[in-house]
């Protein structure tokens, strides 16, 4: 089951990010970029073009989704253990593909007629929900024992995905009529509440009237969460999920308007508009899935509940304030020195707080996927999620949360690529080093530490709307700092990491080796900081910054490779971080001067 469990979250990762690709089609006319289907242009590999190169990417994505679809078919009908429960969600799923295929290729055939766009955005929305609910009942136990009793909120957890179902089919008309602006002004239509419900403009009100449908619902379901499934956070956490989701999607409606149908705005749209339906189909498969009350310690094991000041701290210290600040630094760092002195405040204040929010989410989810881990080990088993302060469940709502808000203010506010790259960062950071190395491989902080070297590609790409040469430096500055810096703290925290069955470095190599690998990496450090002054992209203050604060930084790894002492390597520790923050400082004043 946990293979298969696995194959689905593919899968379904795979399906979002084609409904978004899907967008990015509509939203740049490119759905006839191909003329023809399947080929492109008559052709496997068609001319790339811009448009033809959307087109083509999105059936691409199309192709890669179908056939994870008939491996999650062949694994759920293979495995005994999963097919009693999966097998009808998965031959469902495999009938919705097929007819999304046919769907899309009269789509082109008949020139994006506006009823099988609809179909096509439909079937899409419907596989990706049975998708989800594939996800949930893999992952989740179902009930035991005997029938349960009818359970009124389970009917409107139901009624509730339906209904924002047929509000995103209702936007999709929208979308395919032309009607996106048919009202010029929100709330209100042409300064009316109600006026003629006639053409394009009855389209866009039913639309309206359907999300205020929609969003009345999902208020009462979250209310229904938080009064009669008190003993089920996982059902709360999904509530309170779907509530800000659909807050972000009035928002983005309302600056639809604003921005004129802008192509970040609009696929922005329409991801969320995803992720508020899957989050609704979860939601409704768990209140099927949990019994109605889970067991909880009795009343001597529950701890004082906290005040709201320190609920409120909770939540902010599962974003790891302190890595994000230097995280925040490397990137307006980033973006002064791709323009200094023409960079405005405010894309400065933008880029900088949707970075916090995506790094906050990836910090939140790491905790989340880690807290047996942080149980353990001395240095962090005080933190909420461990010490019992956050249920998990919360903590992966505040993260999705911060998340979705994050892309979506970058991609609207800011630009596309930043958003995507932080986007990237973050999957990179959950799935790549958390998940996958982090317990697998003493180099798990050498790959995984790419993700945290993303926020100065995302600053330069917020300035320039493209990822250049003097990015790809910085960001290799921070990949090779990022070795130094946590191998210094593994050794300091050796007996945590060695507890926990962490295979950090020190733990697997020994010290001896960590030491060597330490300097190699100091070395190769500040070799590479240089590089931004060999190739003419920083002037000679920077270069005499860098080499001071590496010989630095030298010194202190070879004092820890000769003393082999816990202080030693506290101190290689602290002065990572000071060096990173003053390198980069030197950049800023290098670039200003020069200027």
């Amino acid at each position: 089951m946990r293979v298969v469990a696995r194959l689905i979250a593919a899968d379904l990762i795979a399906t979002f990010a084609l409904i978004v690709l899907g967008g990015v089609v509509r939203a740049t006319g490119a759905g006839l970029a191909c003329p023809d289907w399947p080929l492109c242009h008559g052709r496997v590999i068609p001319p790339l073009e811009p448009l033809v190169l959307v087109e083509w990417t999105h059936r691409l994505a199309a192709s890669l989704a179908g056939l994870l679809t008939l491996v999650v078919v062949v694994a759920v009908w293979w495995d005994r253990s999963s097919r009693a429960t999966l097998g009808g969600p998965a031959l469902l799923a495999a009938v919705l593909l097929a007819a999304q295929v046919v769907l899309g290729g009269l789509t082109v055939r008949h020139l994006l007629t506006r009823w099988l766009v609809v179909a096509h955005l439909g079937t899409a929305m419907a596989f990706f929900a049975v998708l989800v609910a594939l996800a949930v009942l893999a992952l989740v136990p179902g009930p035991a024992g005997a029938r349960r009793a009818r359970d009124p909120f389970r009917a409107l957890a139901v009624a509730t995905a339906v209904v924002t179902y047929g509000l995103v089919l209702a936007g999709g008309y929208v979308s395919a009529t032309g009607a996106g602006l048919a009202c010029p002004d929100w709330p209100l239509c042409y300064g009316q509440l109600l006026p003629a419900l006639r053409g394009r403009v009855g389209a866009q009100l039913v639309h309206r009237a359907a999300a205020v449908v929609a969003g009345t619902m999902i208020a009462v379901t979250a209310w229904a969460a938080s009064r009669t499934q008190a003993r089920r956070p996982a059902v709360q956490a999904a509530a309170a999920v779907a509530v800000g989701l659909f807050v972000l999607q009035v928002l983005l409606g309302a600056l639809n308007i604003e921005y004129q149908l802008a192509d970040a705005v609009t696929v922005s749209h329409l991801a969320t508009a995803a992720a508020l339906l899957g989050t609704l189909v979860a939601l409704a498969v768990l209140a099927h899935r949990l019994p109605e009350i889970e067991i909880l310690p009795t009343s001597e094991g529950i701890p004082p509940r906290p005040s709201r000041a320190q609920r409120v701290l909770d939540y902010v210290a599962l974003t790891k304030p302190r890595i994000m600040v230097l995280l925040l630094v490397t990137a307006l760092a980033a973006m002064l020195i791709a323009a200094p002195g023409r960079v405005s405040p405010w894309l400065i204040l933008l880029t900088l707080g949707g970075g916090a929010l995506s790094a906050g989410a990836a910090n939140a989810l790491n905790q989340v996927l880690d807290r047996d881990i942080d149980a353990l080990m001395s240095r962090t088993r005080r933190r909420p999620i461990p010490a019992g302060r956050v249920l998990p469940a919360y903590a992966v709502a505040f993260a999705v949360l911060l998340g979705v808000g994050a892309f979506v203010e970058l991609a609207v506010l800011v630009n596309l690529p930043a958003a995507v790259l932080a986007l990237a960062a973050l999957l990179f950071y959950v799935v790549v080093y958390t998940v996958w190395l982090k317990r697998r491989t003493a180099q798990n902080i050498v790959i995984g530490g790419a993700a945290g070297a993303v926020p100065p590609l995302v600053g330069w790409a917020a300035v320039t709307g493209r990822v250049e040469l003097p990015a790809v430096l910085l960001f290799l500055i921070v990949v090779l700092w990022t070795p130094p810096h946590f191998w210094a703290l593994a050794l300091w925290r050796r007996e945590d990491y060695a507890r926990a069955r962490v295979p950090m470095l020190p733990v697997v190599a020994g010290e001896a080796s960590t030491h060597r690998q330490i300097l190699v990496y100091t070395l190769l450090l500040v070799a590479c900081s240089l590089l931004l002054w060999a190739l003419g992209y920083l002037g000679p203050l920077y270069a005499l910054a860098a080499l001071a604060l590496g010989a630095g930084f030298v010194v202190l790894a070879v004092r820890l490779a000769r003393e082999k002492s816990v202080p030693a390597a506290v101190r290689v520790f602290g002065y990572s971080v000071v060096y990173l923050a003053l390198l980069f400082a030197a950049m800023v004043a290098d670039r200003f001067l020069a200027a």
